[in-house]
């Protein structure tokens, strides 16, 4: 029933989005506040924003872009999975974010119930806090909440370099050409023939280094994200190549192509990536 964890855009309604994230901008905070503090109880506190100057730009009012689409996408998965637990009460619930602190405890967010969300015209719940497995909170939660998953087959993580590629031109270049490097934005023949250049020598790198295909979900299923170079002299990847199988046909549809902050964006709710095309 919710479209999003938080409220995602100007105007969206209460009633599409499951909590409020309070916030006082007299005490110096600001929207992002909470999400501050859970970057700072994670393992991984300096992976949340991109790194370089031309990624954050993209992002001006966000400190941690990475970290509220994770967080986001995590909770549709758990409504989906319905691993959300209710307190006996049922005024408090909590989900687990999938993260962990340096010390390896699951995180948790919780919330408490906006009982007059309906009549004040509010969201159902009010954001509360995060914790982890220590706190005395988790006494409210039981059974303890659990991770979302998404890999059902193991095989579909591991790219197949025997099965043949079908892509959509038509869709990637045509409708997509924007994501192209400038200089063969303008080119949509060369563009082309580029791409598909690319896409041909992608199966010997996998062949050389299996874990160059990485997962993403996507439309409810398991995807994969191979590294395109174009132009780049230094052989680094500038757009990502969204595959998809085709169990019935035995083969992979080339479905589109992302940019890298997207890319990386996807990718890290499953997992963070190894390094070796695919950064923050």
């Amino acid at each position: 029933m919710y479209e999003s964890l938080t409220k995602k855009y100007k105007g969206q309604s209460p009633r599409e989005y499951f909590a409020h994230f309070p916030f006082n901008s007299e005490e110096g905070q600001t929207w992002e506040t909470s999400f501050s503090h859970l970057a700072k109880m994670t393992k991984n506190h300096d992976e949340w924003n991109f790194k370089t100057e031309e990624f954050r730009n993209k992002y001006p009012s966000q400190n941690y872009p990475i970290l509220t689409n994770y967080l986001n996408y995590t909770f549709l998965r758990v409504v989906e999975q319905n691993k959300i637990v209710y307190s006996k009460e049922g005024d408090k619930c909590c989900f687990n974010t999938g993260l962990q602190t340096k010390r390896g405890k699951d995180i948790f967010a919780t919330f408490f119930k906006n009982s007059q969300a309906k009549n004040r015209k509010q969201s159902d719940w009010t954001f509360y806090a995060f914790i982890d497995s220590y706190s005395d909170k988790m006494q409210y939660y039981t059974p303890t909440p659990e991770i979302a998953t998404y890999i059902e087959d193991a095989n579909d993580l591991v790219f197949d370099t025997n099965l043949e590629i079908d892509t959509n031109l038509t869709h990637i270049v045509e409708q997509n050409i924007a994501r192209f490097p400038s200089v063969l934005q303008g080119n949509s023949k060369m563009a082309e023939n580029i791409l598909l250049g690319s896409i041909q020598a992608l199966k010997e790198k996998v062949k050389r280094n299996y874990k160059i295909a990485i997962p993403h979900w996507y439309e409810g299923k398991i995807q994969l994200l191979l590294p395109l170079v174009l132009t780049n002299e230094e052989n680094l990847a500038e757009l990502a190549f969204v595959i998809d199988k085709d169990k019935k046909r035995n083969i992979y549809r080339g479905k589109t192509i992302l940019t890298m902050d997207m890319a990386y964006i996807d990718a890290r709710l499953i997992t963070k990536p190894d390094d070796d095309w695919l950064t923050p």
